[in-house]
C-alpha cells in the first residue's frame, strides 16, 4: 500500500468525509458554502440518502461516487467529486439529477408532490473554457423572458481548476473558504499544519480536514482508493490497446485497399493498350473476373 496521501478531491474520500451521518454537520456546511445560502435560505439539516459503503465498492470499483441528500424541505440533492472527467461530462450530471428528480413519485403519485433537485458537480479539470468563472449555474427558463421555472432541475458546476491559491485574494466568503480546503487539503496533513488565518473560523472545514485525516489512516478506505485507481488504469490500457490493434487494423486494410486501387489503375491502362488478358493478371495479381469488370470509361 503506497504512502500517497488523499485530499477531498479523491471521490472515494470525498464521499467517505461527506456522506457519514456522523458528518452531516459537515455536509450541510460545504453544501451552504457551494450555494452559497445565506441567512434564513441556509440548510439546517439533511439526510444522506446514499451512506459511504464500503462493501459496495469492493464489489463494484467502477460505481457512481455521489452523495444524494435530502434536505428538511425535501429538496434533493446529487453531489460528485469528478476526479476524472469524462466525455459528455455536461449530460452526465442532467441524467442523474433527471433520476433523482423522478425517483420522488411512488405509485399514484400526484406531480405536484415534486420536489426541487440541485446538482453539484466538482470538476477537477476546466470544462466551460469560455469563461473564467469557477462557478456555472444552468436553470430551465424562457429563451425570451429568462424567467425561470423554480423548483425544477438545478445544475451546478464548479471547476476547481480555476480556483489558484496564489492569486491575490483574501479567502473572505465560505465559497472560497471551502475551495481552498477541497483542492488544497493535501497541504494540511498534520494536525500540526496551520490553516490558513481566515479558513480558522470557518464552520465545517478544520472538522472535514480531521475526518480527510481519519480516511487516510484507515487501511480500508486506502485500499479501496487504491483498488479502484489500479482498476480505471488497467481499464484504460485496455482500451488503449483496443484502440492501438483497431488502428493498426485499419491501416493494414488501407494498405491493402491501397495496392487493390494501384492494381485497378495499372489494368485499367494495360486495357486501354490493349495487352494479353494473362499478361494483366501477371503484372496486377488480379483475378481475370475482377479484370474484366473494370470500365474503360
Amino acid at each position: 500500500m503506497s504512502n500517497t496521501f488523499y485530499n477531498l478531491t479523491n471521490d472515494i474520500l470525498f464521499k467517505s468525509t461527506f456522506s457519514n451521518p456522523k458528518n452531516n454537520k459537515i455536509l450541510i456546511c460545504l453544501i451552504n458554502a457551494l450555494l452559497k445560502l445565506q441567512d434564513d435560505k441556509k440548510l439546517i439539516e439533511v439526510e444522506v440518502i446514499n451512506p459511504f459503503n464500503d462493501k459496495k465498492f469492493i464489489d463494484d470499483k467502477l460505481s457512481i461516487v455521489d452523495i444524494k441528500a435530502k434536505d428538511g424541505k425535501g429538496i434533493l440533492y446529487n453531489i460528485e467529486m469528478q476526479v476524472q472527467v469524462p466525455k459528455n461530462w455536461e449530460k452526465r450530471p442532467l441524467y442523474y439529477a433527471s433520476e433523482l428528480y423522478t425517483s420522488q413519485l411512488k405509485q399514484s403519485s400526484s406531480y405536484n408532490k415534486l420536489k426541487k433537485t440541485i446538482s453539484i458537480s466538482i470538476l477537477s479539470e476546466t470544462c466551460f473554457k469560455d469563461n473564467n468563472d469557477i462557478h456555472n449555474i444552468y436553470t430551465f427558463h424562457n429563451i425570451k423572458s429568462l424567467k425561470p421555472l423554480d423548483n425544477l432541475i438545478e445544475l451546478h458546476f464548479i471547476e476547481l481548476s480555476k480556483f489558484d491559491k496564489d492569486k491575490k485574494r483574501i479567502l473572505s466568503s465560505p465559497f472560497e473558504k471551502w475551495l481552498y480546503a477541497l483542492k488544497y487539503g493535501n497541504n494540511h496533513q498534520k494536525e500540526s499544519d496551520m490553516l490558513p488565518q481566515e479558513l480558522m473560523t470557518e464552520k465545517g472545514i478544520n472538522e472535514a480536514f480531521c475526518a480527510m485525516r481519519y480516511a487516510n489512516a484507515d487501511q480500508q478506505t486506502r485500499y479501496l482508493i487504491e483498488a479502484r485507481q489500479k482498476f480505471i488504469r488497467d481499464q484504460i490500457t485496455m482500451q488503449e490497446d483496443a484502440l492501438e490493434d483497431a488502428l493498426e487494423e485499419g491501416l493494414e486494410k488501407g494498405r491493402e485497399e491501397g495496392k487493390k486501387s494501384n492494381s485497378y489503375s495499372i489494368a485499367k491502362k494495360c486495357l486501354i493498350k490493349k495487352m494479353a488478358l494473362d499478361d494483366i493478371i501477371d503484372l496486377t495479381g488480379l483475378s481475370k473476373k475482377e479484370i474484366l469488370s473494370i470500365t474503360l470509361s
